[in-house]
């Protein structure tokens, strides 16, 4: 889950999220110090990274609830959570093949399942047809 976070860093969606009252998981110190070290390499090309949907990505790999994702943004902008976790699994389909040819199967292998990891109950009838509280 640090993975996708971190890798969410990178991802230009990540100025068009806001969280209205839903309150985030916090970064292991670990994924605290490689995005700190991301922002200084940002810093050095004029580049600064918002670290909201990387929270945003931690919280739906614990929890998978697309429910709690669809509260903290704005109704019209979870067509672009859908989409960065679409674009994570693709980044991670290259890592696999990299890693595979560097030799590194243990890292290949924690990798494996990733797919289903990130989309399991992402498109379901339950996700596309939201019942948000109060209505």
């Amino acid at each position: 889950s640090e993975v996708c976070a971190w890798i969410c860093l990178f991802l230009q969606e990540r100025k068009a999220v806001e969280v209205n009252g839903v309150e985030l998981p916090e970064m292991s110190v670990a994924l605290l110090e490689v995005c700190c070290a991301s922002d200084k390499l940002g810093a050095m090309f004029e580049v600064s990274f918002d670290r909201t949907l990387s929270r945003m990505m931690l919280d739906w790999c614990e929890r998978k609830d697309i429910k709690r994702i669809a509260h903290c943004l704005d109704p019209h902008m979870l067509g672009i959570f859908v989409k960065t976790v679409l674009r994570v699994v693709s980044y991670l389909d290259v890592t696999r093949e990299v890693l595979l040819g560097l030799g590194e199967f243990e890292l290949f292998n924690r990798l494996d399942h990733h797919t289903d990891l990130l989309l399991g109950g992402l498109v379901t009838n339950e996700s596309l047809y939201l019942r948000l509280e109060g209505d």
